[in-house]
């Protein structure tokens, strides 16, 4: 049976109608169980999910107490036997997990849970192992190790427990790493995890490596500036850092409305990225706009390193644009255009005086937030809606606090307040559920 991403209310749907139409004529009996037979009962991938988040809830609590048992009685064990246990640990649980899964294949789940713990087991081991033979090593390296040692595990069993773990890993790694251009093995690893990610079909690992490229990238990018630009204001590197996460995000968005399949990672952490990196460039820091005095090309010229990922990020933008555009889908131009409104606004940083340089970011914000409630509702998609009316609800109310709270009496200034709240909420709300209440949980497109 395969395993199509359907809704419940769909399947069930398709099995009154498509008895309809055997009644009319339209289809044979044999034919109609032939089109069922392409998804699965109504329920059924609902309860293999349960099973599986049950197995994976057990994994993580077995692995836990085992690892815990073995701290309390680490000192008294000897070397050679601790070596033992951790392999055997760790080749035990990936041959029961893949007898079950694939040999046998009558405990896929079960199978698929051991695979997880064997991957856990073995970045315990990795450290087990350094402070069994008291090896003194940068700590961070023990995630690379990790990361390495699981991502063929992924892709040979197309685990995404085991890829979402890689992933979170590789999260980890760029935090307690601290970002260097020369961890280029770091951003290798984040492009061939988005390569499973996106071979296993699974949105959400997608998201996560979207993200974490970022994450190098500006970790990457505020070392570099914060090191050797004194010549600077503070928060320059700052300035630099959040422009950059609204022309990645563009890019990222741009990448999702070209590709074919499921383009909800790409929106979703595109739309995100762009919303964040502008909403923090309309906010007043220190006395002065955060990109009030900041010279933005000058500074990503700084560094050749952050000046390849610049470029970078608009090839990729410009991949995207023409891809998008070659599709001819209705109303790509305007599409275009709003979605392009950020890195034109992210690029003006430098030449904008200081208060029209303040009305140019919150009127991007505000068109940001209205055209990506608006895109959701061109492509059906309920995740677009919710993320465009939060942020725009959240800027409303950054700006009503900015601009009112000195300027009017508290008390006027709460109920106001309060009403605009309720009043703006309810017809939200109201719109959100019109809009949404077909799409089937937002499941269609994005």
């Amino acid at each position: 049976m395969a395993e199509r991403p359907a809704a419940d209310a769909f399947i069930g749907a398709l099995q009154a109608e498509s008895e309809r139409w055997v009644q009319q004529g339209l289809l044979t009996d044999v034919q109609r169980q032939a089109i069922l037979g392409l998804y699965p009962p109504p329920g059924v991938r609902g309860r293999d999910r349960t099973v599986l988040i049950f197995s994976i809830l057990g994994a993580l609590l077995l692995g836990a107490g085992v690892i815990l048992f073995f701290t309390a009685n680490w000192p008294k064990i000897p070397a050679g036997i601790k070596v033992s246990m951790i392999l055997a640990a760790v080749i035990g649980t990936y041959g029961a997990g893949y007898h079950l899964q694939f040999t046998r294949g009558d405990y896929p789940r079960l199978g698929h849970s051991l695979i997880f713990l064997g991957s856990l087991f073995y970045g315990a081991g990795i450290w087990l192992v350094a402070q069994i033979f008291h090896l003194d090593s940068h700590y961070p390296t023990g995630f690379r190790f990790w990361v390495v040692g699981i991502l063929p595990v992924a892709a040979l069993t197309a685990s995404r427990p085991v890829l979402g773990l890689a992933t979170l890993l590789l999260g980890i790694w760029t935090i307690v790493e601290q970002g260097s251009f020369a961890s280029f093995d770091l951003l290798l690893l984040f492009i061939l995890t988005l390569h499973l990610a996106r071979r296993l079909e699974t949105a959400l690992v997608e998201a996560g490596v979207l993200a974490g490229l970022y994450l190098w990238f500006g970790i990457n990018t505020a070392n570099v500036l914060n090191a050797g630009t004194a010549a600077y204001p503070p928060y320059a590197g700052a300035a630099v850092v959040f422009g950059l996460m609204a022309l990645y995000g563009v890019a990222v968005v741009l990448l999702g409305l070209a590709r074919a399949g499921d383009e909800r990672a790409y929106l979703g952490v595109g739309s995100f990225a762009v919303l964040i990196g502008t909403y923090f460039l309309t906010f007043e820091w220190g006395g002065s706009p955060l990109p009030a005095r900041v010279q933005f090309l000058p500074l990503i010229g700084h560094s050749p390193y952050v000046l390849a990922g610049f470029v970078l990020i608009l090839a990729a933008a410009a991949a995207g644009a023409w891809r998008y555009w070659r599709r001819a889908e209705p109303g790509r131009l305007v599409v275009l255009a709003v979605v392009l409104v950020p890195a034109l606004a992210a690029l003006s940083q430098g030449p904008l005086p200081l208060i029209p340089r303040l009305v140019v970011f919150n009127l991007v914000l505000f068109i940001s937030t209205v055209g990506l409630a608006l895109l959701g509702i061109q492509r059906r998609s309920s995740l677009l809606v919710n993320l465009g009316l939060t942020a725009f609800v959240i800027h409303t109310i950054t700006r009503y606090f900015d601009l009112f709270f000195s300027a009017m009496d508290r008390s006027v200034f709460f109920i106001l307040g309060g009403i605009v709240l309720l009043v703006g909420g309810w017809l939200l709300e109201r719109n959100r559920r019109r809009w949404t209440q077909d799409w089937g949980g937002g499941s269609h497109a994005a």
